[in-house]
Protein backbone atom coordinates (compact mmCIF):
# COMPACT_ATOMS: atom_id res chain seq x y z
CA UNK A 1 0.00 0.00 0.00
CA UNK A 2 1.58 3.38 -1.11
CA UNK A 3 2.70 5.65 1.75
CA UNK A 4 2.17 2.82 4.47
CA UNK A 5 4.11 -0.19 3.88
CA UNK A 6 7.20 2.50 3.40
CA UNK A 7 7.23 3.77 6.90
CA UNK A 8 8.10 -0.01 8.00
CA UNK A 9 11.04 -0.69 5.48
CA UNK A 10 13.89 -1.41 7.78
CA UNK A 11 16.04 -0.90 4.29
CA UNK A 12 14.78 2.29 3.56
CA UNK A 13 15.38 3.58 6.91
CA UNK A 14 19.30 2.16 6.22
CA UNK A 15 18.94 3.70 3.31
CA UNK A 16 18.25 7.26 4.61
CA UNK A 17 20.48 7.35 7.98
CA UNK A 18 23.49 6.44 5.73
CA UNK A 19 22.50 9.14 3.75
CA UNK A 20 22.25 11.48 6.75
CA UNK A 21 25.43 10.32 7.82
CA UNK A 22 27.37 11.05 4.73
CA UNK A 23 25.40 15.09 4.76
CA UNK A 24 26.21 15.74 8.08
CA UNK A 25 30.09 16.34 7.97
CA UNK A 26 30.00 19.00 10.67
CA UNK A 27 27.34 19.40 13.44
CA UNK A 28 23.51 20.48 13.03
CA UNK A 29 21.08 21.10 15.22
CA UNK A 30 17.50 20.21 14.18
CA UNK A 31 14.55 21.42 16.10
CA UNK A 32 11.35 19.06 16.11
CA UNK A 33 9.01 21.46 16.76
CA UNK A 34 5.73 19.17 17.52
CA UNK A 35 5.70 17.30 20.53
CA UNK A 36 3.92 14.48 18.08
CA UNK A 37 7.04 13.99 16.40
CA UNK A 38 9.19 14.13 19.09
CA UNK A 39 7.06 11.61 20.70
CA UNK A 40 7.55 9.30 17.32
CA UNK A 41 11.40 10.05 17.15
CA UNK A 42 12.03 8.72 20.53
CA UNK A 43 9.24 5.96 20.44
CA UNK A 44 11.16 4.58 17.10
CA UNK A 45 14.45 5.26 18.43
CA UNK A 46 15.36 7.41 15.41
CA UNK A 47 17.46 10.08 18.48
CA UNK A 48 19.60 6.77 19.29
CA UNK A 49 19.97 5.80 15.45
CA UNK A 50 21.36 9.73 14.34
CA UNK A 51 24.90 10.21 14.35
CA UNK A 52 26.19 12.05 16.91
CA UNK A 53 26.73 15.59 14.96
CA UNK A 54 23.54 15.83 14.50
CA UNK A 55 21.74 17.61 17.56
CA UNK A 56 17.88 17.03 18.27
CA UNK A 57 16.35 20.06 19.77
CA UNK A 58 12.54 19.84 21.41
CA UNK A 59 10.53 22.98 20.35
CA UNK A 60 7.87 24.37 22.27
CA UNK A 61 5.48 22.33 20.58
CA UNK A 62 2.76 23.42 17.63
CA UNK A 63 0.27 26.06 18.85
CA UNK A 64 -2.37 23.45 18.40
CA UNK A 65 -1.22 21.66 21.08
CA UNK A 66 -0.35 23.81 23.65
CA UNK A 67 -2.61 25.80 24.00
CA UNK A 68 -3.90 26.30 26.92
CA UNK A 69 -6.83 24.44 28.51
CA UNK A 70 -8.08 27.79 29.99
CA UNK A 71 -7.66 29.67 26.68
CA UNK A 72 -9.64 26.94 24.78
CA UNK A 73 -12.43 27.15 27.45
CA UNK A 74 -12.62 30.92 26.83
CA UNK A 75 -12.69 30.14 23.04
CA UNK A 76 -15.50 27.56 23.71
CA UNK A 77 -17.22 30.40 26.00
CA UNK A 78 -17.33 33.55 23.71
CA UNK A 79 -18.09 30.78 20.81
CA UNK A 80 -21.20 30.39 22.82
CA UNK A 81 -22.60 33.65 23.14
CA UNK A 82 -25.60 34.89 21.10
CA UNK A 83 -24.36 37.70 18.85
CA UNK A 84 -20.82 36.27 18.42
CA UNK A 85 -19.33 34.87 15.43
CA UNK A 86 -16.64 32.66 16.18
CA UNK A 87 -13.44 32.48 13.95
CA UNK A 88 -10.65 30.16 14.22
CA UNK A 89 -8.25 28.37 11.45
CA UNK A 90 -9.57 24.43 11.03
CA UNK A 91 -6.60 22.68 13.28
CA UNK A 92 -8.42 24.27 16.27
CA UNK A 93 -12.01 22.82 15.93
CA UNK A 94 -11.49 19.31 17.29
CA UNK A 95 -8.90 20.65 20.05
CA UNK A 96 -10.74 19.38 23.61
CA UNK A 97 -11.81 22.10 26.02
CA UNK A 98 -12.92 20.99 29.24
CA UNK A 99 -16.30 19.74 28.12
CA UNK A 100 -16.35 20.13 24.82
CA UNK A 101 -14.41 21.33 21.04
CA UNK A 102 -15.80 23.98 18.82
CA UNK A 103 -17.36 21.49 16.64
CA UNK A 104 -19.91 20.70 19.36
CA UNK A 105 -20.55 24.89 20.28
CA UNK A 106 -21.07 24.71 16.28
CA UNK A 107 -23.36 21.90 16.42
CA UNK A 108 -25.29 23.42 19.60
CA UNK A 109 -26.29 26.63 17.76
CA UNK A 110 -22.66 28.12 17.74
CA UNK A 111 -21.81 30.48 14.80
CA UNK A 112 -18.20 29.33 14.84
CA UNK A 113 -16.66 29.40 11.00
CA UNK A 114 -13.59 28.26 9.58
CA UNK A 115 -10.89 31.24 8.15
CA UNK A 116 -7.68 31.12 6.72
CA UNK A 117 -6.60 34.54 7.76
CA UNK A 118 -7.29 37.57 10.66
CA UNK A 119 -8.42 39.58 7.50
CA UNK A 120 -10.99 37.10 6.57
CA UNK A 121 -12.46 37.42 10.12
CA UNK A 122 -12.09 41.28 9.64
CA UNK A 123 -14.34 40.86 6.15
CA UNK A 124 -16.77 39.23 8.28
CA UNK A 125 -16.97 41.82 11.30
CA UNK A 126 -17.31 44.61 8.47
CA UNK A 127 -20.13 42.80 7.09
CA UNK A 128 -21.84 41.84 10.18
CA UNK A 129 -22.19 45.10 12.01
CA UNK A 130 -24.33 44.12 14.35
CA UNK A 131 -22.24 41.12 15.52
CA UNK A 132 -19.38 40.82 17.68
CA UNK A 133 -16.33 38.99 15.68
CA UNK A 134 -13.92 37.67 17.27
CA UNK A 135 -10.65 35.67 15.44
CA UNK A 136 -8.86 33.32 17.71
CA UNK A 137 -5.17 34.28 17.06
CA UNK A 138 -3.29 30.91 17.59
CA UNK A 139 0.02 30.77 15.95
CA UNK A 140 4.05 30.88 16.60
CA UNK A 141 5.51 34.59 16.97
CA UNK A 142 5.85 34.66 13.09
CA UNK A 143 1.61 34.93 13.06
CA UNK A 144 1.74 38.23 15.28
CA UNK A 145 2.07 40.47 12.74
CA UNK A 146 -0.74 39.45 10.47
CA UNK A 147 -2.69 39.59 13.76
CA UNK A 148 -1.65 43.20 15.02
CA UNK A 149 -2.23 44.28 11.60
CA UNK A 150 -5.53 42.96 11.61
CA UNK A 151 -6.81 44.83 14.53
CA UNK A 152 -4.85 48.01 13.17
CA UNK A 153 -7.02 47.47 10.04
CA UNK A 154 -10.42 47.29 12.33
CA UNK A 155 -9.18 50.34 13.68
CA UNK A 156 -9.05 52.41 10.46
CA UNK A 157 -12.20 51.17 9.68
CA UNK A 158 -13.79 52.07 12.59
CA UNK A 159 -14.94 48.55 13.46
CA UNK A 160 -16.01 48.28 17.11
CA UNK A 161 -17.06 45.07 16.39
CA UNK A 162 -13.69 43.01 15.70
CA UNK A 163 -11.62 41.44 18.53
CA UNK A 164 -9.11 38.68 18.91
CA UNK A 165 -8.93 35.59 21.96
CA UNK A 166 -4.70 35.40 21.57
CA UNK A 167 -2.82 32.69 21.84
CA UNK A 168 0.78 32.82 20.84
CA UNK A 169 3.73 30.70 20.84
CA UNK A 170 7.19 31.87 20.34
CA UNK A 171 10.30 29.13 18.89
CA UNK A 172 12.91 30.30 21.90
CA UNK A 173 16.41 31.28 20.28
CA UNK A 174 19.37 28.88 21.21
CA UNK A 175 22.32 30.82 22.62
CA UNK A 176 25.43 28.86 20.49
CA UNK A 177 28.00 28.01 23.51
CA UNK A 178 31.39 30.19 23.12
Amino acid sequence: MKYIDEFNDPGLARRLLDEIRATATRPWALMEVCGGQTHSIIRHGIDQLLPEQVELIHGPGCPVCVTPLDVIDKALAIAARPGVIFCSFGDMLRVPGTDRDLFRVKSEGGDVRVVYSPLDALELARKNPGRQVVFFAIGFETTAPANAMAVHQARRLGLTNFSLLVSHVRVPRRSRPS
